[in-house]
């Protein structure tokens, strides 16, 4: 159990001051360079009139940035979630249990293609070494009753979900929480039956919190693999929307070709903790078939009326036109322009040009890998079949 932390030392007494100094976190988080920060937090210490020179900060800073001091349970330790500028990065091991990390975030916003971008950002930050903190999992539980998620978004890879959360996330307002590492741990543990399925639903509150006071809408982007718990995953939020983004198999298999994922590697993810038989997996002919095969198989069972299933080459138009109506988000006309801009940049480097490449895949794609693909274009189709369906199915009358 994390206990709240004392303040008996003039190190404890400055960081509890700068908990309640929302001004000063703001004022210092984003300082990157150490020799800067220094100077800063000797200023800030001695208004305080805590007697801690800069050298004891100094080398304060330096033992906290080594790899071992980054593995150990950080010094400050409280029995809440820390003020709202601070977000859930890891899961820690502790006295046989676990504890949640947490890390300010410097007033950056997640705009990043991926949470941990923006985590490795604020992670070398010299404030976050004088301020990283855990609590116990239980300190999650004050974000049971937050404002619900707008969306959550499935996807089988490498089919445009990156790009459909950028064009989220453009928007003043919206909060996208893409592929966090902690929440797949979170969920990890809620499947094994170590932790009850309500904490999956606290964390991602935790983690799409109102940092600036201007949160309208929530979203959260999942990993691909999650689509395996996707039952689990609907009865943590039962009323909320949700999407499937898919590709056409032979383009999709030619980028994991290219640059395998975690999770087409045999051997890499752990399948059993998401209640998948990894025997299964190695027998067979084509393990990256075979594991997107079971994405979409278990995409296309779980679908029902809180589901859009989108393809690939409906994006970017689809987000706006039928994503957003989907969540329940009807954006101005600023925030729609901002929305459309996003989807012309390429989304893992948003600062470049988005150009399709479909057409070189499917150059690419040699005859064996599209006779492998055989299973997965079945699931294509049927994924295919069910949108169609559904696009004619007319709107329920109110």
């Amino acid at each position: 159990m994390v206990r709240a932390m004392t303040s008996a030392t003039p190190i404890d007494r400055l960081r509890a001051a700068l908990l309640a100094d929302e001004a000063a976190q703001l004022r210092l988080a984003p300082i990157a360079d150490t020799a800067a920060f220094l100077d800063a937090i000797t200023a800030y210490a001695e208004g305080l009139g805590l007697p801690i020179g800069r050298d004891a900060f100094a080398a304060g800073l330096a033992r906290a940035a080594t790899p071992q001091m980054e593995r150990e349970l950080p010094a400050l330790r409280l029995a809440e979630a820390p003020p709202r500028h601070w977000l859930p990065v890891d899961l820690m091991g502790y006295q046989g249990g676990a504890v949640v990390e947490w890390l300010h975030f410097a007033g950056l916003p997640l705009t990043d293609p991926f949470f941990e971008e923006t985590w490795r950002k604020v992670r070398l930050l010299p404030f976050n070494r004088l301020m990283r903190a855990a609590t116990p999992i239980a300190a999650l539980d004050a974000f049971a009753e937050a404002p619900p998620l707008d969306g959550v978004v499935f996807h089988m890879s490498r089919c445009g979900s990156t790009l459909a959360g950028q064009m989220l996330g453009a928007a003043p307002g919206h909060i996208v929480v893409a592929e966090p590492p902690v929440l797949d741990a979170v969920i990890r543990l809620v499947v094994r039956g170590v932790l009850p399925p309500a904490t999956i639903a606290a964390m991602a509150a935790a983690l799409t919190r109102d940092r600036d006071g201007q949160a309208r809408h929530r979203f959260v982007k999942l990993d691909a693999w999650h689509c395996f718990v996707l039952p689990l995953l609907r009865g943590v939020w039962p009323g909320t929307p949700w999407t499937f983004l898919y590709r056409d198999p032979v383009e999709v298999l030619v980028s994991q070709q290219r640059r395998p994922g975690l999770h087409v590697r045999p051997g890499v993810l752990p399948l059993e903790e998401y209640g998948v038989d990894p025997a299964e997996g190695a027998a067979a002919d084509d393990y990256a078939v075979w594991i997107l095969d079971g994405i979409c198989r278990a995409a296309a069972d779980a679908v029902d009326a809180g589901c859009l299933l989108l393809n690939y080459d409906q994006l970017p138009a689809a987000l706006t036109d039928a994503m957003l109506p989907h969540f329940g988000v009807a954006p101005d006309a600023d925030a729609r322009a901002r929305i459309v801009a996003a989807g012309g940049r390429y989304s893992k480097a948003p600062t470049q040009a988005f150009t399709g490449d479909s057409e070189a895949k499917q150059r690419e794609a040699s005859p064996e890998l599209r006779a492998a693909a055989a299973p997965l274009i079945a699931t294509y189709k049927r994924l295919e079949a069910l949108r169609l369906a559904a696009k004619m199915t007319p709107e329920p009358v109110a």
